[in-house]
Order: C-alpha cells, then structure tokens, then sequence
C-alpha cells in the first residue's frame, strides 16, 4: 500500500468537476471494522480513507481483510500510527473523522489531541473538519466536547451520530444513524453520503446537541429492559413445558413480537438462516457489558434530565450480576435466557444460582 505522502490527487472546486472527499475513521473494533469497511469498499475514484486504532493488530487486521476481499481501493487506503498523523501525513486536509470508541473519556481524548495539533500545526484555517462521533457516551461528555470544538476551531463541528443495528447492521450496513439536526434538509449532501456508506437509515432528532444520543440511550434502554422481559418469558414458556422452538415463532407474529425476541432470538435453531448468536453459544453480537453500559448511561442520563425510570435501577440490578461472570458479560446479551434458567428461590424466598450440568 501506498504511503499517504508519495500519493498526489487534486480537490477540484469548480462545480462542473467531482470533489474528492477525504475521510478519517478512528476505532476498528467490532462495529468500526465494519464500519470503515463499507466507507473504504465504497470511496469514490478520487476519495482517499485514512484509518487507526491503538492496536496495531486490529489495523493490520482490517488492512490485510479488506484489501484482499477488494484490491482496487488499496491505493485510497492509509494507515497512521498516530492522532497527530491525521493532521502531518496526510496529503489532504481531511473532511470528516469518524470516531468509534469505547467512552465518553476515549472520545474527548481524541478529538482533543487533534484539535490542539490542528491549532499547533497552523492547518486549523485551512481545514474544516467536521468529527462524527458514532460512539455511544454520555450526554454531558458530548456536549462538552462539541462545546471544545466551536470555541477552539469555530471552523470546525462535532456531531453526535450513535448507531442502533449492533454489530449485525455494521456487517451489512444496514445500521440507523441518530444525529442532532433538526431535519434532513440540515444534514448536508456529504454527510449524508457518507451516513448512507455506512448504514441504511439517517434520522435527525433535534437541533440540539445532544439529541442523537438522547435517541440512542432512550432506543438502548428499550433494548436492555426488553431483553430481560423476553428471557424471563421463554424460562415461563419452558417451565410451562412449552416446545421454545414453536413458542418462539408464536412470539414473532403476536404482541409479545420485538427485536430481542424475533431479530435476537435466544433460542437456538429457531432462525438457522439468520446465523444469530443463540447459534453459535451465544458468541458475538451485542455483547452483554455493553449493553449493561448503555443501561447505564441511560439511567444516569435520566437523572440528569430529571426522569425517574421505573424499570432502571431493578433492570441495573440484573445486568450488574450478570456482567459479574464473565462467560456472560463477553457474551450476546441473549445469554441471558440460559442464565435466568439457573436462577432459583431457596426455601427462604432468596434468589441463588444453581448451574445445571
């Protein structure tokens, strides 16, 4: 592959010519991957990707994986070993810089260190770069870090657009994207090209910052508190003698139908079309930490917006004992059926875990 600066292509202004798009993608975990992977399978002729992660392996990972499945983009993708680089080693000014990671401190870190190497390099009045942060984090963190953002390079944006689909729409773009514009008209062409590189749908939940994640954390604690719902009516349906491959496919066409219970089956075999995580030992997927985080940032973010959950703190309570073992916390959350079947009540009414061989 091609060093960035051996590399030379021309950005043309004039409206009769095609404008190259230069795009940045910081995170190649488990939804980044795949993320980067639609952006750099779909980069047009004069568009150029630049990519890190802080494990070196997980960039050479998604180098070698997506230049052997398609080797005609090779030459439009760079590496960089650092944050800095994104601002030193790249023949272009970049446009957009994609960032999926961890929490709210990973991404402030981040979008800090290139701010301030932006000011220190001089390129922040030559450059407009707008940081599209598809991590899920707390409101405040984003906020403050957008706020960072127009005062140190008003030039500059920081848009909160987390992502609904899990790593199953991240694999086949099919991923929904929340972000805080009022409208669609307010979503600029390029942003919306590069949304749509990603995923299938783009939805503006606000004019204030913020609101892309109010969506997401308000879509995710749905998920939490449904995925205990669900797990604890397939363990009735068992308990009741109930064949759970035939009580599963009642569930899709009556009003117990949802996406832990039909798209995220936990009983195995009841979709082997849809290869889902019940099939393989619970293995990938939406892991059950993760969704313990968002539970929590949920319930933290009530809080801060003043809203009593009902069903948070019993909801927390679960998650928190789950993600105590970790063949359950590194698992798809649909684990939690099976677990639930080893939860009893001793003969004084106490819950206690019995594993059954």
């Amino acid at each position: 592959m091609q060093s960035a600066i051996t590399r030379i292509s021309y950005r043309h202004l004039s409206t009769s010519q095609v404008r190259s798009i230069n795009y940045g993608f910081v995170g190649l975990g488990q939804m980044g991957q795949h993320m980067a992977r639609h952006i750099y399978n779909k980069l047009a002729p004069e568009d150029t990707l630049y990519v890190n992660d802080t494990l070196p392996a997980s960039i050479k990972g998604f180098v070698d994986n997506v230049t052997s499945i398609n080797p005609a983009n090779a030459h439009q993708l760079h590496t960089l070993p650092t944050l800095k680089s994104f601002v030193s080693d790249v023949h272009e000014p970049l446009d957009f810089i994609v960032t999926m990671v961890p929490e709210g401190k990973h991404v402030k870190a981040v979008v800090e260190e290139l701010v301030q190497e932006y000011k220190n390099s001089g390129k922040d009045t030559i450059s407009k770069v707008t940081f599209v942060d598809s991590s899920t984090i707390d409101i405040p963190t984003s906020t403050e870090v957008h706020e960072y953002v127009k005062k140190e390079v008003p030039n500059f944006d920081f848009i909160d657009a987390p992502v609904s689909g899990g790593v199953a729409g991240a694999r086949k773009a099919t991923l929904s994207f929340m972000l805080s514009r009022p409208d669609h008209e307010s979503v600029s062409p390029e942003l919306a090209t590069l949304i749509k590189k990603m995923g299938a749908n783009i939805f503006p939940c606000g004019a204030k910052h913020g609101t892309g994640l109010a969506a997401k954390l308000s879509n995710n604690y749905l998920l939490a508190v449904t995925n205990l719902a669900v797990a604890d009516s397939f363990q009735l349906a068992k308990s009741f003698g109930l064949n759970l491959k035939d009580y599963a496919k009642l569930v899709s066409v009556s009003t117990g139908k949802c996406w832990a219970a039909v798209d995220n089956c936990p009983i195995p075999e009841v979709y082997p079309e849809n290869s889902l995580p019940a099939d393989v030992g619970y293995q990938g997927g939406f892991v059950t930490k993760l969704t313990r985080k968002d539970l929590v940032l949920a319930t933290s973010c009530a809080d801060y917006a003043k809203r009593f959950l009902y069903l948070g703190d019993v909801s927390k309570h679960w998650y928190d004992k789950a993600c105590e073992r970790d063949d359950l916390a590194n698992r798809d959350l649909a684990v939690l059926f099976e677990w639930l079947g080893e939860l009893e009540k001793d003969k004084d009414g106490n819950i206690v875990e019995v594993r059954h061989k």
